[in-house]
């Protein structure tokens, strides 16, 4: 588990309520139920409008994904390319078809069943290219859920502002009901623009981080068995790809 994730937010609400309270703010005042009613619900409600049912569920699952760590691009990827090679070199492209499945990545195993069935090398490549296109549009895609709340919550903090403005016009001649329309007005606002540079966006920047990783991952696995279709030797394709774990494996670190 990425536990970076969980510690920058609670990191981020402490510094802020912690500056608040440094200034001479009373800490329970930061909690308004209505502001929080109108900028979350109407976030979300405007990021629905925009999707389907379908990506907005798909971009509320990968959320997920910002509580993982990355995949890494590591040697004993490599090391297990290597393995099918020789495997492949001795004895065929056949013997993929009671290669053990366990344990290997779903567009690895796709790789290796077209293989098995002795497609040509430009034929494997268009498909798993395709299914990497496909796996980029979708989960992009889906990620963007994220950005597009990032975008719309400040803009419900300030309506939840305008809306505190208006209780507050409609009962000027009730002192007692001036704080709470008050509070809410500017505390919409917080919420709106904390949720949003704290929150939605970085869970968006995550995310995509996250699904870059696991492109770099997969397209390891595509230059490999590419070389492997192409009947390489082992020694040829780990000289030609570990030069490409060690430029992603430096990319994922930074």
């Amino acid at each position: 588990m990425d536990l970076l994730t969980l510690f920058g937010a609670l990191f981020g609400v402490t510094a802020i309520v912690a500056g608040f309270s440094l200034e001479g703010g009373h800490f329970t005042s930061l909690f308004q139920l209505e502001a929080f009613v109108i900028v979350v619900g109407g976030t979300f409600g405007a990021v629905m409008i925009q999707n389907t049912w379908a990506r907005f569920y798909d971009g509320l699952k990968q959320l997920r994904l910002a509580f993982v760590k990355a995949r890494q691009v590591d040697r004993e990827s490599l090391s297990v390319l290597l393995e099918w090679g020789d495997q492949a070199k001795v004895s065929g492209m056949l013997v993929f078809e009671s290669i053990e499945a366990g344990g290997i990545n779903p567009f690895a195993k796709r790789g290796l069943e077209l293989l098995a069935n002795g497609v040509s090398t430009a034929v494997l490549e268009d498909a798993l290219q395709r299914e990497l296109d496909a796996y980029e549009r979708n989960h992009m895609a889906a990620a963007r859920i994220w950005q597009q709340a990032g975008g719309y919550a400040p803009t419900f903090g300030i309506l939840g502002a305008v809306l505190g403005l208006i209780q507050v016009t409609g009962h000027m001649l009730e002192p007692a009901q001036l704080g709470q329309g008050i509070a809410v007005a500017f505390v919409a606002t917080l919420y709106g623009l904390a949720l949003a540079n704290l929150v939605f966006l970085p869970l968006y920047g995550k995310i995509r981080a996250q699904v870059d990783s696991e492109l770099r991952f997969r397209r390891l696995y595509l230059d490999g068995l590419l070389a492997i279709s192409r009947k390489e030797s082992p020694h040829t394709i780990e000289t030609r790809l570990a030069g490409d774990i060690r430029e992603r494996s430096a990319e994922l670190l930074g």
